[in-house]
């Protein structure tokens, strides 16, 4: 009997234990994780700093309405937010390739910022038809010497796009002589902001009465900079995205191409990645349409494993014996 009352006490108590852990776990062992504000220890938005610059020259935060724009540009864009994260993982990629091309080019460093102002450095499309990193239209990239047509659409590759963006950022410069009309122009156009500058009777764009869209993206490139410059601390820990820093080989193309998916077969990968590394290219051909004219196209440097079927081992062997190297095969004029 007493052993009886032992077990039925034991039972009792193993009962209550669990449901007291069931009862907590919703406050216990809640994971969902939030912002702490003690991170955003640079300066308060509410109280910004008195000097801040955007490609070597002052912003006037001495006048109430441009600190107070700024500062509400700068709250918008530095409250923590997860879906900034994938951005400053593309950020960390692809600034660091877009910045020597603005050397190159004599442009401020500062104007970087604006390709994840107008894209957040993804391939994307624009409901008035501006597409690529820097949301050009196709007439402005023809005009810049960027081939649009049915077969590439050279907006969508990042680096001569960052050339034809340089290159625009050169003429309005000679238009404005100043750094932040020549961002503001990039957003307005250079006829549309000279216009507001001639009617209005001013010199300076913080002195402008613009468009809303017009009138806040100087202030959204810098409180862009100041979070992607300071991540860490405003918050963010970002891991690298590997998917991002496959090695790659550039593949020189001096004659036409009519059957892209083949090519990239003879390259052991498949047509999907040939286009993921080169989304300029919209069909599965790619025509040397003027003499002399090259690509260079982007493929990893080991080749993948196909399976279509139930192949033998000795049939993907092959396939996984990539060449690092790059030698040339003079038979169809490709550097690989």
């Amino acid at each position: 009997m007493r052993k009886l009352q032992v077990i039925s006490v034991f039972i009792l108590l193993t009962g209550l234990i669990g449901y007291s852990i069931y009862s907590r776990l919703g406050v216990a062992f809640d994971f969902s994780y939030e912002h702490d504000p003690r991170y955003q220890v640079l300066y308060d938005p509410d109280d910004p700093p008195e000097m801040v610059h955007f490609a070597g020259e002052a912003v006037p935060l001495q006048n109430k309405s441009v600190a107070s724009r700024f500062s509400r540009e700068l709250r918008l864009q530095t409250l923590w937010n997860v879906s900034w994260i994938p951005v400053m993982q593309r950020s960390r990629y692809w600034l660091p390739k877009i910045t020597p091309v603005l050397r190159q080019h004599k442009i401020p460093e500062d104007f970087k910022y604006l390709a994840v102002v107008e894209s957040m450095l993804l391939n994307a499309d624009s409901p008035k038809g501006a597409g690529g990193f820097w949301q050009m239209m196709p007439a402005t990239a023809r005009e810049y010497g960027l081939e649009v047509n049915g077969e590439v659409d050279e907006r969508y590759h990042p680096m001569l796009a960052t050339v034809a963006a340089c290159q625009y950022f050169r003429d309005a410069y000679k238009w404005f002589g100043d750094w932040t009309s020549v961002a503001a122009s990039y957003n307005a156009g250079m006829y549309a902001l000279d216009r507001a500058y001639r009617s209005q009777q001013k010199k300076s764009y913080y002195r402008l009465k613009l468009n809303k869209q017009t009138g806040e993206y100087v202030f959204r490139v810098l409180a862009i900079r100041q979070l992607l410059e300071n991540s860490r601390e405003y918050g963010y820990k970002v891991t690298r995205d590997n998917s991002l820093y496959e090695p790659l080989k550039s593949v020189k193309v001096t004659e036409s191409i009519e059957d892209l998916e083949a090519f990239a077969a003879g390259h052991g990968i498949t047509y999907e990645t040939l286009r993921r590394h080169n989304p300029w290219l919209l069909q599965n051909t790619l025509t040397i349409k003027e003499e002399g004219k090259t690509y260079a196209l982007l493929v990893p440097r080991k080749k993948e494993v196909i399976v279509t079927s139930q192949p033998s081992l000795d049939e993907l062997a092959p396939l996984g014996t990539g060449n690092a190297g790059h030698p040339e095969d003079s038979a169809t004029g490709v550097l690989r």
